[in-house]
């Protein structure tokens, strides 16, 4: 089934390949909720109407059966319907846990303390931030659907954190080269610029990768920033919170995570739908 009781995978799993740690209550957890999954759609539909899709990683697709949503869909619409209880039985796959963060997002070292989690989440989180988007199967801006885009987000983040560090550092070369009063105006202007440009753009991704998340797992926003609490941890807490989509989408008790991968997750791992 698409999610698993802690006691369930602890009978129909391998051994633990890790130390992860789970949250005190992560017992409270309902599973019984089906993830989602997004669906592209084909054409004009009305409320109610309902079609066969083909959803799972590229090589590996399966047919379910869609209802389209309350208010009908326009052709290319992205929308999330959720997967059969039976989806994937007998396969191996990534069990994510439903209805609530599988730990808090303060919980940072529940899977050890130097985790490709922790490492990526503190010290590249752009970086982390595209792998996640990698595994999600979402574009470069956090967004859901199967254009190309999806089938290389961490190329595409990775290629913009590698020239927004060519630009930052050759700027601050330029000040350096030069005595305070005689640095070009435009100089210091660039460097704001694009420092801003960058920070804007970190933010709503993280904050739409985040909010894609909580749909996908029916996962509700929390009493202290509701209504905002997606861009609020993205602009804050970046860091806590690419580490908190990590081990909350990981399954790090069964599966290896890897420093150096497109996704985050060592090779074989399966596929996130």
């Amino acid at each position: 089934k698409v999610n698993l009781t802690t006691a369930t995978m602890a009978s129909e799993t391998p051994e633990p390949e890790t130390n992860y740690k789970e949250s005190p209550f992560e017992d409270e957890v309902d599973n019984t909720i089906p993830a989602k999954v997004h669906i592209v759609a084909p054409s004009t539909l009305p409320e109610g109407y309902v079609f066969d899709a083909e959803v799972g990683p590229p090589g590996d697709l399966k047919t379910i059966t869609v209802e389209v949503p309350q208010g009908g869909v326009v052709e290319g619409q992205i929308f999330l319907a959720p997967l059969p209880a039976d989806f994937g039985d007998n396969l191996p796959r990534v069990n994510i846990p439903t209805g609530q963060w599988k730990d808090g997002l303060f919980d940072i070292f529940n899977a050890g303390f130097f985790h490709p989690s922790v490492v990526c989440g503190f010290c590249f989180t752009q970086v982390g931030m595209g792998q996640l988007m990698q595994r999600l199967r979402l574009n470069w801006l956090g967004e859901g659907g199967e254009d190309e885009s999806a089938k290389i987000s961490f190329k595409i983040v990775l290629t913009l954190v590698i020239c927004y560090t060519i630009f930052s550092v050759a700027l601050e070369l330029a000040q350096q080269a030069n005595y305070y009063y005689n640095v070009p105006a435009y100089v210091p202007s660039l460097k704001f610029c694009g420092g801003m440009v960058f920070t804007i753009y970190s933010i709503i991704a993280l904050m739409r990768v985040r909010e894609n998340v909580r749909a996908k797992y029916s996962i509700p926003e929390g009493t202290r920033c509701a209504g905002c609490e997606d861009v609020v941890y993205s602009a804050f807490c970046s860091c806590c919170v690419v580490a908190q989509i990590s081990r909350h989408t990981g399954e790090y008790e069964t599966y290896k995570a890897s420093l150096c991968s497109e996704t985050g997750m060592a090779p074989g791992v399966p596929q996130i739908v």
